[in-house]
């Protein structure tokens, strides 16, 4: 069941968020391609629709359309927006392709062009395309997870009826009929859960839903993607198993009747010891388990790992999405002026913007064959650094207590770009960097700490002078370091950390310096060929689009201006209805459950198929109280245990979250987002107490029920009362 209301949930999710995305695709734009940058006749031609002989071949309509000058510019310019029309969008942009774009280009003066800007109302098929593509990812994980859980219960169960399943193979039952026997068994359990599933999937999705402001659909074919996902789940879930048994030996199978292959027998007679039996036995004898404790802790508890990883994608997620991106991209390369405080001055005027950066004022310490020097005090434990070995560097005869890295970023900044840096965890003072000799710098490297920076501390910044020897293209990483550091040449300039920032992203260390300093340094001058805009935190798209108008209404005064949309302000609302976040959650609350079905499930039956041997223990002296120690014993120990190993596999778990995010993923994405490790308390509380819960009662139920049964002989034994002798 749990099961088929994870998948539903998936496949109801999957159907409103395209219709979210639509709906918000629908209200933002009302055109599917913007032109712009337009000389008179250009915009003449799409305006009066010279192309179209017929009114029937009509294959646009423009929405509306605007004029301006640019600044020293003799001739207007136009924007125009069209919405194409016509059974077939793509039939209609193709035509427009080949029967529009050829005269436009004829049009275009001599060093002038025009812009072509499509949004996602053109593309949202493309967009559904790859919802859809994650869909099948989410499946197929979705798939696996499923399996796992459905084999290792279903796993439990097998050892502990392989006794039957000798004597089946024994009268000749083969793969075919075991597999039969098998699937029909569950697949009657999935008959009678799939309504409930279906209707508890729907109220959950709805309920998630139906605050986003779009209402709630639901379509029948997700009935069908349900059932065909379970019906696969279920012959995975078998076949491998079946497939194993109809392999195996039936004697060896006969033999493993009292559970022989996951419980040792003891080698040692503990009477040599003098000590109490049965109790100080059974516990002595714990190592006899491990085998079935191992099988059932790591089984149980993972999913309790799952259930914390789920909490904290859920915290990645939001952290992601709520991460500042550039809205706007000011492309200035052919701006009449270059970029200074009166442009900055007029830009931080606008409503909702929070953050110019310039984007030409950075350079990679690796590409000019410069690296950083810091203090080994400075470092922290395996920080990966190269252990300085060169003569250029002379400080007091202690060279050999220094650092090396390449991996370090060098940008310029200006008083007005300092409000950038505000907005992350610091200590100092960020101004301190307008003074010469001072710099702001990060404390890590892909998102991890590696420095231990304090405010005062010194770093030395080198500059290449000479060369002694050319080196081996192939040199990369440390070994070109190393080498660049023995046959270089380097003049080191010293700085004194101003402020430590604590949190900001990073693929390289930061650091941060004047603009005199910057051009020394790298023998580069700062240069602003391009500007982003960063707007303030939670502005609605209509305040986004006001400023679009307001930065190309600005554009104009500069020349040939571009101004580029990112639709991050609309992604992140669009996003944000999506509701991920909650669908996290409750994916992650739902695989929680699944923990206490392994503990009792397979702890019940290995404790039945241990009355047996109570009931024997019994019948040579151990009263009532012993037998109750053993259980108690039993269910101490494996509470210890999952409380031990559900901290562990948690913290595992979600460090490898941590590192793949920080660290591996930047690469694919050439995008480093800070994503700050933790383990939510809440979420390893509910952990912990769920795995010592269920490790110590898991096995005090058995007890109880065993205890209901009140005579030793009516399970097999041959003793007196149960409930006799304390």
């Amino acid at each position: 069941m749990i099961v088929q209301v994870l998948y539903g949930m998936m496949a109801i999710s999957a159907d409103n968020n395209n219709h979210v995305e639509y709906q918000h695709v629908t209200e933002q734009y009302d055109y599917h391609m913007a032109l712009k940058n337009l000389n008179e006749d250009q915009a003449t031609y799409l305006i009066n629709d010279e192309g179209t002989v017929f009114k029937s071949d009509t294959i646009f309509n423009v929405v509306r359309y605007e004029g301006y000058n640019r600044y020293l510019a003799d001739t207007p310019r136009f924007d125009v927006y069209l919405k194409f029309v016509g059974k077939s969008i793509d039939h209609s942009i193709e035509r427009f392709e080949k029967k529009y774009e050829p005269t436009l280009k004829a049009l275009t003066e001599e060093g002038v062009e025009y812009e072509k800007i499509i949004t996602p109302l053109l593309t949202f098929e493309e967009n559904e395309a790859v919802n859809n593509f994650t869909f099948l990812v989410i499946t197929g994980i979705l798939l696996v997870v499923s399996i796992f859980l459905l084999t290792s219960l279903y796993n439990i169960r097998i050892n502990h009826y392989k006794f039957q399943y000798g004597i089946y193979l024994t009268f000749g039952a083969d793969f075919k009929m075991l597999f039969g026997t098998a699937f029909w068994e569950l697949f009657i359990i999935f008959v009678v859960t799939f309504i409930p599933s279906i209707l508890i999937s729907t109220l959950i999705s709805f309920l998630v839903y139906s605050t986003s402001g779009y209402g709630f659909i639901f379509s029948a074919l997700s009935i069908l993607k349900i059932f065909l996902f379970t019906l696969a789940v279920l012959l995975a879930s078998v076949w491998t198993p079946m497939k194993v048994m109809a392999t195996r030996d039936p004697m060896s199978l006969i033999i493993t009747e009292d559970n022989s292959n996951l419980v040792t027998s003891p080698r040692t007679s503990f009477n040599i010891f003098m000590e109490k039996f049965p109790t100080k036995y059974e516990f002595a004898s714990l190592w006899r388990f491990r085998k079935y404790n191992l099988q059932l802790l790591t089984t149980a508890i993972v999913f309790c790992a799952l259930f914390i990883m789920g909490l904290y994608m859920s915290d990645i997620y939001t952290t992601d999405l709520h991460y500042p991106r550039a809205q706007f991209t000011i492309d200035l390369e052919n701006a009449r002026y270059e970029y200074d405080d009166i442009m900055s001055e007029e830009l931080y005027a606008m409503e909702g913007v929070d953050a110019v950066v310039l984007n030409d004022n950075s350079i990679e310490a690796r590409h000019i064959a410069s690296h950083m020097l810091v203090h080994k005090s400075d470092t922290k434990a395996l920080a990966g650094l190269v252990n300085y070995t060169g003569s250029e560097f002379e400080h007091g005869g202690n060279e050999k207590e220094f650092r090396a890295s390449n991996d370090v970023l060098y940008t310029a900044m200006s008083e007005e770009q300092i409000r950038t840096l505000e907005g992350y965890s610091y200590t100092g003072d960020l101004t301190s960097l307008l003074q010469p000799g001072y710099v702001v710098i990060g404390d890590a490297v892909s998102n991890v700490q590696r420095y231990k920076f304090e405010v005062g501390d010194k770093i030395y910044l080198s500059k290449q002078t000479g060369q002694i020897k050319m080196l081996d293209s192939n040199l990369s990483g440390k070994q070109l370091l190393k080498n660049q550091i023995k046959f270089f040449r380097f003049d080191y300039f010293e700085f004194t950390v101003g402020a430590v920032i604590h949190d900001i992203p990073s693929g390289s260390t930061p650091i941060y310096m004047n603009h005199e300093d910057y051009t020394t340094l790298t023998g580069r001058k700062p240069y602003a060929s391009s500007v982003s805009i960063y707007t303030e935190e939670g502005i609605t798209d209509e305040v986004a689009n006001a400023l679009y108008s307001s930065l190309n209404t600005w554009s104009h005064q500069y020349g040939e201006v571009k101004i580029t949309s990112n639709e991050t302000v609309f992604k992140v609302h669009v996003d944000e209805d999506k509701h991920y976040t909650e669908l996290y959650i409750c994916i992650s609350l739902l695989i929680l459950c699944i923990s206490p079905l392994v503990w009792f499930f397979s702890q019940s039956l290995y404790y039945s198929k241990r009355e047996r041997e109570f009931n024997i223990l019994q019948s040579i002296g151990a009263v009532s109280r012993e037998i109750r120690q053993i259980y108690l014993q039993g269910g101490l120990s494996m509470a210890t245990m999952s409380l031990v190993i559900s901290v562990a596999l948690s913290y595992l778990g979600s460090y490898i979250l941590f590192y793949v995010y920080n660290v591996i993923m930047p690469f694919f994405t050439n995008e480093n987002v800070r994503y700050v490790f933790y383990m939510p308390w809440y979420a390893i509380t509910a952990s912990v107490v769920i795995s010592v819960f269920c490790g110590f009662f898991s096995s005090y139920f058995p007890y109880r029920s065993y205890y209901k049964s009140r005579y030793s002989l009516q399970n097999g034994g041959a003793g007196a009362e149960f409930g006799g002798e304390e």
